[in-house]
């Protein structure tokens, strides 16, 4: 186990870079993050 701080810092880090997270959790399947960040310079 950890502190739990883990994915409130990415959640962080991919909103100042414009990023965006997505969730798609199942019961009894799991959970799965898929996060996506702008390429380039400029995005």
């Amino acid at each position: 186990g950890g502190t739990g701080l883990g994915l409130a810092i990415v959640k962080h880090i991919v909103q100042y870079h414009n990023g965006r997270i997505e969730v798609d959790s199942q019961r009894g399947r799991g959970t799965c993050f898929t996060i996506s960040m702008p390429v380039g310079r400029n995005s």
